[in-house]
């Protein structure tokens, strides 16, 4: 026991003097580490989705960088992506996303609040919440009375959708148009005002025309939402969307009412000139800059300057109202997406390829110690029993490890990979399958030197068997070369699985780095710009490699003893 001790305390005395050795070990141990804490310090659920339901990462922007790396590529600051869900963090949605009541004269009202924070001088490409909305009124409609976005520096856009019926004997119209403006230090900036409720019809036209005005039913404004009673319905309520739907009824609406305004000298509705100029998709583009930034001018004229994203909290504020009206609100996620995420960055799927960099560690490790481990031992009994046998025997199994090895590997990886059901298992078999004959050549060699040492001889001489001359004499002279072998075998083992992964044959349901660099391929990532999606598989394959080249390098100068100095 005290020799094993001591053998092992000079092995490592040995072992530690080398720099690229001890590199090699500490790097094994990081990667061995993330391997191993993945379930703590990664997220399973992605994984788990990854090649799955694909709807998982909706939430999530496409194609994005890392936040670290956009920063230092721009000038200026990126926004965060932030995803807050019931199911994750339910404390924190709830200060997010919530329900209060609030006084709206006559009728009962409610208000349906989301706190959402920009960090950034970029508009985030999208911003909504989703929850389970349920309602009911004794008297319908349900009205949107008023949707308020208050911004960090305390002004406020503010949007009231109003009907406007217009009865001309037995025929109705209703046009929906939203009083628009803006609340600031500087007073009031109105964009759509909405004034046919103080219009009153004067002469023969207060015979046969009637104006009426007021708040628009939620039916109006949300599209397919019942006017009376909503059962449990999972609500989503986009900025994006908002502004787009606003806009659409807002241009249509005003389109038939100049008509109408012209034809009967009324004034129903003013509107800003920003307004009149603009068609729907420049005014719900407009519309939704302005909610981010206090310089109007710019969010509706691309020349009037830098829209000066506000960084802070923001406050939406959906107010319905109605007789008799109750709500409830269960509230499921808040989503704002930004211009990067997390330290890797997302896919073309919005995945995050953080999460696969980390989960892609466990299976490197695995694929290039198992492999090596297989590969080497059979190599090293195969060349063994081939070089100690000697004459007929040596000679047959000599030129089966011959043809095996010169047989073009990929080639026959990719043949293989494609007739036979792929799995990482299979993967590691018909690897070890093309690999040993190497590991064999050199323990024939080692095998035909030690049986003609004289101690060797004379363990022939005094009567002991075959298994017990490998055993004790050949295997243990060996050994040293194996353990060196196993190390600088793992490259090669990492590298052919990440081959056939990028080429679509490996493992299906596995998220390898190879995998990685395969979706990268096909989305055309590095044609794209998206290097944070090429760029760190890559590494990590390169990482690997070099971790186990110091290790075998170290080894094989300690147990070698024609490469001491």
């Amino acid at each position: 026991m005290s020799v094993t001790v001591e053998s092992v305390r000079s092995f490592w005395h040995e072992y530690r003097r080398s720099k690229i050795g001890l590199a090699g070990l500490f790097l094994l141990g990081v990667l061995v580490l993330v391997a191993v804490t993945f379930p703590v310090i990664g997220d399973s659920e992605v994984i788990k989705y990854w090649y799955g339901d694909l709807t998982y990462f909706q939430d999530y922007p496409r194609a994005v960088p890392p936040c670290w790396a956009a920063g230092l590529l721009s000038d200026k600051e990126p926004t965060s992506t932030i995803v807050v869900r019931s199911d994750t963090d339910p404390q924190k949605l709830a200060s997010m996303l919530y329900l209060e009541e609030v006084e709206r004269g006559e009728l009962e009202g409610y208000a349906i609040v989301a706190v959402f924070p920009i960090d950034g001088d970029e508009l985030p490409a999208d911003l909504y919440m989703s929850m389970n909305l349920g309602y009911e009124v004794e008297e319908p409609p349900v009205a949107v009375d008023e949707i308020r976005i208050e911004k960090p520096d305390g002004s406020a856009l503010v949007v009231k959708p109003r009907t406007i019926i217009i009865k001309l004997g037995a025929l109705t119209q209703r046009y929906t148009v939203s009083e628009i403006y803006f609340e600031g230090p500087d007073g009031r900036v109105d964009l759509v005002t909405v004034k046919a409720g103080e219009v009153e019809p004067k002469g023969p036209l207060a015979r046969v025309l009637q104006i009426e005005e007021k708040p628009a039913s939620i039916s109006e404004v949300f599209l397919g939402y019942p006017e009376k009673k909503l059962e449990g319905a999972v609500i989503n309520v986009n900025l994006r969307s908002m502004a787009q739907s606003i806009a659409t009824k807002t241009i249509n609406s005003l389109q038939a009412l100049k008509l109408i305004q012209r034809q009967f000298k009324l004034e129903l509705v003013e509107v800003d000139e920003r307004v009149l100029d603009a068609g729907i998709a420049r005014l719900a583009t407009s519309l939704y800059n302005s909610i981010f930034t206090s310089n109007i001018d710019a969010a509706f004229n691309p020349e009037g300057g830098s829209l000066n994203i506000l960084k802070g909290d923001y406050k939406l504020t959906i107010i319905l109202a109605g007789s008799g009206l109750k709500v409830e609100m269960e509230p499921l996620k808040v989503v704002v997406k930004g211009s990067c995420y997390g330290l890797m960055g997302t896919d073309a799927n919005g995945r995050d390829l953080w999460q696969a960099l980390l989960y892609g560690t466990r299976w490197a490790l695995i694929v290039g110690l198992l492999t090596s481990a297989i590969t080497v031992v059979v190599g090293s009994f195969y060349g063994v029993v081939a070089g100690y046998a000697g004459g007929i025997v040596d000679e047959v199994l000599l030129r089966i490890a011959q043809i095996v090895y010169s047989l073009p590997v990929l080639p026959f990886l990719i043949l293989l990979s494609a007739l036979i059901k792929p799995s990482i298992w299979i993967i590691i078999i018909l690897i070890v399958l093309f690999s040993w004959p190497g590991i064999s050549f050199v323990t024939r060699s080692m095998a035909l030197q030690i049986k003609s040492e004289p101690y060797v001889e004379a363990a022939i001489a005094s009567g002991a068997g075959t298994l017990r001359i490998l055993v004790l004499y050949v295997f243990p002279q060996v050994l040293p070369y194996m353990f060196a072998s196993m190390a600088l075998s793992v490259p090669s083992a990492v590298i052919a699985e990440a081959s056939l992964s990028f080429l679509n044959l490996g493992d299906p349901n596995l998220v390898t780095w190879g995998k990685l660099l395969y979706d990268a391929q096909n989305a055309q990532a590095a044609l794209k710009g998206y290097w944070w999606w090429v760029i760190p598989p890559g590494l990590g394959i390169a990482v690997v490699g070099m971790t186990f080249i110091f290790i075998g390098n170290a080894l094989d100068a300690i147990l070698n003893p024609k490469l001491k100095r």
